[in-house]
């Protein structure tokens, strides 16, 4: 099992192509840990951002009766890839990896499956 910091430094060593990874909470909007951005991108802000996305898709889903869990949220922009996963472990509810990937360099099937193994080794 690995702390919040080891999954991080794992994500940013292993995806190719990652900008930055953090692991945050959706019920507050806090990153619980960050690493990667830029001064062009600030990766807390854009992880308290994407709460919001979470929030609203979560909500939808309750509102067409949809009892099945997310498992990723994609969002393509003309440069990079940005990828919400939602953890499933117990003990970790409320809580999502969001990584944002160069989408010049990065593999998006091999992001997400090293974000899921990544995933099933974080200790909450």
């Amino acid at each position: 099992m690995a702390n919040t910091e080891t999954s991080l430094q794992q994500a940013m060593a292993s995806i190719e192509g990652a900008l930055g990874v953090a692991l945050v909470d959706y019920t507050s909007g806090m990153a619980l840990g960050t690493l990667g951005g830029s001064k062009d991108f600030n990766l807390e802000v854009a992880a308290a951002g994407n709460t919001d996305v979470v929030r609203a898709k979560l909500r939808t889903m309750e509102h067409l009766g949809i009892k099945d869990e997310i498992e990723d949220i994609l969002i393509t922009l003309g440069g990079q890839y940005h990828l919400i996963r939602l953890l499933k472990a117990r003990g970790s509810n409320g809580l999502f990896l969001y990584l944002v990937l160069d989408s010049g360099r990065a593999n998006l099937a091999m992001a997400r499956h090293q974000l899921k193994r990544i995933e099933a080794d974080l200790e909450v």
